[in-house]
């Protein structure tokens, strides 16, 4: 064990973030999937970057939400996804558009799957 590791401050997880899409599972029945995928790297091309549709910060929902737009907008099989809030009080269903900023944060990356 590191020796100055035991004087690290740990920032425990006390509240999650999660959006979820609507999928079919048979004709009669639907499941909400949590996503996650790679796209290329905004920055650097050559580097791709892993993205997943859950978040422990509340300052990454605007990103998270940016984010489950733009799998709404490219992807065929989702019209839409619900964004939830986990804490100890329980789950709490939020609105999207409490999240969204006004500029479009949008760039074309490509999707691929994990």
């Amino acid at each position: 064990m590191n020796a100055g590791r035991h004087h690290k401050t740990t920032e425990h997880v006390t509240e999650i973030y999660v959006a979820v899409f609507p999928m079919p599972v048979d004709d009669e029945r639907m499941m909400e999937v949590i996503l996650a995928g790679y796209q290329k790297h905004a920055d650097s091309p050559h580097m791709m970057q892993i993205r997943a549709t859950v978040e422990t910060h509340k300052e990454a929902v605007t990103d998270l939400v940016a984010l489950c737009d733009e799998i709404v907008d490219e992807q065929e099989e989702f019209q839409s996804y619900r964004l939830l809030k986990f804490d100890r009080n329980g789950m709490h269903i939020l609105r999207p558009a409490d999240f969204r900023t006004m500029a479009p944060q949008s760039v074309d990356n490509g999707w691929g799957h994990c």
